[in-house]
């Protein structure tokens, strides 16, 4: 196969060198430099012509997005501040409100919309009965929860299990070679 890729490699190259020597009706070789410069240079303008179109193009695009951003960006359509009230009560407990405190003193905060970030809360409900019925709950054939212990402990071990499996299966594949 290696001798078959060198021979046409090298048929190749006999043809078009031949090209340069063996000649037409008229007189004239098949080939000449002059006539691989000059076909050369007028793909050379084509590609040129077209690259420049596609330049002038892309520019047009790339500004017209540019321009679109920056309308979206100061349209007056973007939402207002939102301001809340923070105070102290007397046993030290803060306080947060759409209304100043109406017994006091109270610190207004202004909050940009576009720096809130809403996340869902956690499960609490925990925190509503005591210690002793949350382990009753626990008992309960309810799905457990991604943080649970137990279950995490199990995905180490099927992770374990998996590390093993690949490296038996590599052992055998390079075995087999």
């Amino acid at each position: 196969m290696k001798y078959f890729a060198y021979l046409a490699i090298m048929v190749l190259l006999i043809s078009v060198a031949g090209l340069f020597y063996l000649q037409r009706p008229d007189g004239q070789t098949w080939l000449t430099s002059d006539e691989i410069t000059r076909q050369s240079s007028g793909i050379k303008e084509q590609m040129v012509s077209l690259s420049s179109d596609m330049l002038a193009r892309a520019v047009k695009v790339v500004s017209e997005t540019n321009q679109k951003i920056v309308e979206t960006m100061t349209s007056d359509s973007s939402p207002e501040a939102i301001v809340i009230y923070k105070w102290q009560d007397g046993q030290g407990q803060w306080h947060y409100s759409d209304r100043p405190n109406p017994d006091g003193k109270s610190q207004q905060i202004v909050l940009d919309p576009n720096d809130i970030t809403v996340v869902a809360a956690e499960d609490t409900a925990i925190l509503k009965g005591s210690a002793k019925a949350a382990n009753m709950s626990s008992l309960s054939p309810t799905p457990r929860s991604v943080y649970d212990p137990a279950v995490i402990k199990k995905l180490f071990e099927d992770a374990e299990q998996v590390k093993s499996t690949l490296e038996q299966r590599t052992k055998t594949l390079e075995a087999a070679k």
